[in-house]
């Protein structure tokens, strides 16, 4: 019986010419396979540059204006979304990195204003880009700002209401030392994706943030601030194939979706960052990550020591499933501290907790929470 296929060609040649036939063979495959590979990268780089350019000509643009300031100072403002007489005041902390409006994002959902519905007066930080007066604060003189925004809303609502507090992301940690300081003042507490063990098993590791800390540091010294950009490239290197995967999802949507919509609205968000004071920078990159100061309870914020064990209130302690920002291990840890504490494990994104259908259902369990 005659061979057939690849068997009726080697036949055709000598044993000893094998080996140079399949050098051959492996060759072509090769040039074969680079040529495929190529050929998908720039299909996929293509899709992403599409994605980026329908992103940059959307026409989306935030549909909320902030309500007035009941209090300034500096480059901080405070913003009341409820009349003081409507229910139980809110205070709310967002994180210094990025701007605040992701906790009043759009008509499509706003955590402050579902508050505000559900009963609540909310008050939302806003901490603004550091100005002049802001040039050598430290986290110590931001918790004290907060301290001032406290006895504001205090005073709108008298000497017997207790405020609650919510704490999102960095944001909890300025939150808890003055919780700890004015716990007799302070109804319940929130900490929501809030980091404590920095060097967690899914954390960047003290040698990689302390290298990070000696790379930043040139610059700090030079312009006195980390720069946005700088605070960017940080958080574009947790997962840096994220800005390929996002903006190729994007260019498969219909523009006109709500999908789409809710997509520029939280796309606008992140590229809206905030620079960071030298000392706040040196302190988050040298004495949080590098160091675990809060972890090792070596943290100290006007002299005091930060240990969550002090706090003797109600405290909600809520940790997204999918947090790809502070890893779900870094923030659980605090919960082994807390005295009175309960722990929700949303099904839900770090940002995906102020986004979205299913942060209704959160919220909502945040209300419960605030009004038992």
């Amino acid at each position: 019986m005659m061979a057939s296929g690849p068997f009726a060609l080697a036949s055709a040649f000598p044993e000893s010419k094998w080996p140079a036939m399949q050098a051959i063979t492996a060759q072509s495959e090769m040039a074969d396979l680079v040529a495929s590979i190529d050929e998908e990268f720039r299909g996929q780089l293509g899709r992403m540059l599409d994605g980026i350019l329908a992103y940059h000509h959307h026409d989306y643009r935030r549909d909320l204006s902030d309500p007035p300031a009941i209090w300034r100072r500096g480059s901080t403002s405070l913003h009341r979304f409820a009349p003081p007489e409507t229910g139980k005041p809110v205070l709310i902390v967002p994180s210094l990195v990025n701007k605040s409006y992701i906790l009043d994002l759009n008509s499509r959902g706003s955590f402050c204003r579902t508050l505000a519905d559900k009963g609540m007066v909310p008050y939302l930080v806003d901490w603004g880009e550091p100005g002049t007066e802001e040039t050598d604060f430290g986290l110590t003189d931001y918790v004290n700002r907060l301290s001032e925004m406290l006895a504001a809303v205090e005073e709108e609502h008298g000497p017997d209401v207790q405020v609650s507090m919510v704490g999102y992301c960095m944001g909890g940690l300025l939150a808890l030392p003055l919780a700890i300081q004015r716990q007799d003042r302070i109804g319940k507490l929130i900490l929501m994706a809030m980091p404590w063990d920095f060097h967690s098993s899914k954390a960047p590791g003290p040698n990689a943030s302390q290298m990070l800390v000696n790379a930043c540091e040139p610059v700090l010294s030079l312009f006195g601030r980390l720069p946005v950009d700088c605070v960017q490239a940080m958080f574009a290197a947790i997962d840096p194939l994220n800005a390929f995967r996002k903006f190729q999802y994007f260019a498969r949507l219909d523009p006109a979706s709500g999908k789409a919509r809710q997509f520029v609205a939280l796309e606008d968000w992140l590229n809206d960052g905030v620079s960071l004071t030298a000392a706040v920078a040196r302190e988050t990159l040298g004495g949080w990550y590098a160091e675990n100061r809060t972890s090792a309870l070596n943290w100290q914020v006007g002299g005091q020591t930060v240990n969550p064990a002090d706090y003797h209130g109600e405290t909600l302690v809520v940790i997204p499933k999918s947090d790809r920002i502070v890893p779900p291990e870094s923030a659980l840890a605090v919960t082994e501290l807390l005295e009175d504490v309960r722990l929700l494990r949303p099904a839900l994104g770090h940002i995906g907790m102020m986004s979205g259908r299913r942060a209704v259902e959160l919220w909502d369990r945040v209300v419960r929470f605030l009004d038992a």
